[in-house]
């Protein structure tokens, strides 16, 4: 059977420039494990349209990627029986439900299922919308296997597929929840022969990549899984809290595949957790030396500081790591603790800062402002505090605001308090806003405080010299913004 995986088109503020590529993940593994039963075609929306940036809602906003006549176009050609939309963020959520339309208005037979956080965090909002058949909830993999198979069939059988959400009789039936796949090497690779990584590795020479390495990198996934209870992730929702990991063996194979394939020596280990086990990532940095793979790689979405020290830092950096980043997320330790509940020690974060950037690996931190239960001088003490982290080495700041993601012990704390704002929705989610406010700040707190925060980052860096010699122009009005919100602070 022909089964069709769409990685939706890239919509995103018009202020924040042309959004930045990356490779779906979760559509390579669904591809990877369909293929060997089905048929499959992926349609990498804002990947193969990366060049094709159009303005809507009155200019405000960039949609990245094809147009939906090519998407049908695609769709009309393939002929498959099931579509499948990731929808990996909530803020992305319109751009799905736009394509699913699209879709069905041109081929009303075709059976549409959705995968991803917001899929699984909000199942019976998605089944609101018309076009949507099915709505898949956890990991996706068997999940949507057992779903073509039972289309395919023409069984009609959907009950039986665990992990499922879909309407029959105009009543949602929701299926056993399926249990997570405990041994990790039993998936194969990544379809990336499926993913257009030719127009992927062309986009990177030009526009923002995650991992913030200077050439091209490929994403790769070795665990799964978060034991920790973080407030504001949501990651659990897909994945579960239960760390599992892919045996170090299995990591290098992979990694052995991506060079020979692509000759591509850039990793993103987009693990939550990849320092977990320090015996399972020595093994990894072991085998990465012994077989001499010459890769830089990075941990672009963090790495527990508390998991590192410098012997492990030692080796991390001779097995090719280039850049970590820890993430704190607050100066004040009763923060983390009580409010974050992140459980993490402030003082092993400064020792890890300190102890990266003497081997030579660059460190990034990300911080969140805003959450509930923090004041204004706690913010102002993060800030003090990342100050700290850059004297000890650390060289890149992310400052967010608290996001209340659907699903998450934040957005029931926001929904309850009633501390979310009137601009609260899921286009919200993907724009750079406060979506809280409490009687300790307002939005507009947040903003000034953000303000200050990111000037922690220096104003000279490599990346922005080149930037600045590329477009002058907009360096200067950079700057002078800079220099204003300085002023108007201080």
């Amino acid at each position: 059977m022909h089964v069709c995986l769409i990685n939706p088109p890239r919509i995103q503020p018009k202020a924040w420039g042309k959004p930045s590529v990356y490779q779906p993940m979760d559509i390579a593994y669904v591809a990877a494990v369909l293929e060997k039963n089905h048929t499959v075609l992926v349609i990498d929306v804002p990947n193969e349209g990366w060049e094709l940036l159009e303005e809507i809602e009155g200019g405000g906003k960039y949609r990245q990627g094809l147009s939906n006549t090519e998407i049908v176009a695609r769709i009309q050609k393939f002929q498959p029986k099931l579509v499948v939309i990731s929808v990996p963020y909530s803020g992305w959520a319109t751009a799905a439900f736009d394509v699913a339309k699209t879709i069905k208005t041109a081929q009303p037979h075709l059976k549409i299922a959705l995968i991803g956080l917001h899929a699984s965090s909000r199942p019976t909002q998605c089944l609101t919308q018309t076009n949507v058949d099915f709505v898949v909830t956890g990991e996706p993999e068997i999940t949507i296997l057992e779903l073509a198979n039972t289309i395919e069939n023409e069984t009609q059988n959907f009950k039986e597929v665990k992990g499922l959400s879909f309407i029959e009789n105009n009543q949602i039936v929701t299926t056993t929840l399926r249990p997570f796949i405990e041994d990790l090497d039993t998936l194969p690779f990544p379809a990336r022969h499926l993913l257009p990584m030719k127009e992927f590795f062309e986009a990177a020479k030009k526009i923002p990549i995650s991992g913030n390495l200077k050439k091209p990198s490929i994403r790769m996934l070795t665990t799964r899984g978060c034991p920790y209870g973080c407030v504001f992730c949501s990651n659990h929702i897909t994945m579960g809290r239960k760390w599992r990991a892919r045996s170090a063996e299995n990591v290098v194979a992979e990694i052995e595949q991506i060079v020979k394939t692509y000759g591509k020596h850039q990793i993103d280990f987009l693990d939550d957790n990849i320092a977990f086990n320090r015996e399972r990532l020595v093994k990894i940095c072991n085998l990465l030396i012994e077989k001499r793979l010459n890769v830089e790689w990075c941990t672009p979405n963090g790495v527990r500081a508390d998991a590192l020290d410098p012997q492990l830092l030692t080796l991390m950096h001779k097995a090719g790591c280039k850049k970590i980043l820890v993430a704190p997320e607050s100066g004040v330790q009763h923060i983390v603790d009580e409010v974050l509940k992140k459980k993490q020690n402030l003082q092993r974060v400064e020792e890890a800062v300190a102890a990266a950037h003497k081997v030579g690996i660059k460190v990034g931190c990300f911080f969140i402002l805003g959450m509930i239960g923090e004041t204004k001088e706690d913010m102002k003490q993060t800030i003090q505090f990342a100050h700290k982290l850059r004297r000890l080495g650390a060289e890149y700041f992310y400052f967010s605001y608290a996001t209340p993601l659907y699903g998450t012990e934040l957005y029931r704390q926001a929904k309850e308090g009633n501390y979310l704002t009137n601009n609260f929705s899921d286009d919200a989610l993907s724009a750079v806003q406060p979506l809280i406010e409490t009687p300790e700040f307002t939005s507009n707190d947040l903003r000034c405080l953000a303000a200050e925060a990111n000037l922690v980052n220096p104003t000279v860096t490599h990346e922005r010299v080149l930037r600045a010699i590329r477009n002058p122009k907009k360096a200067i009005e950079i700057l002078l913004a800079r220099n204003k919100i300085k002023h108007k602070i201080t």
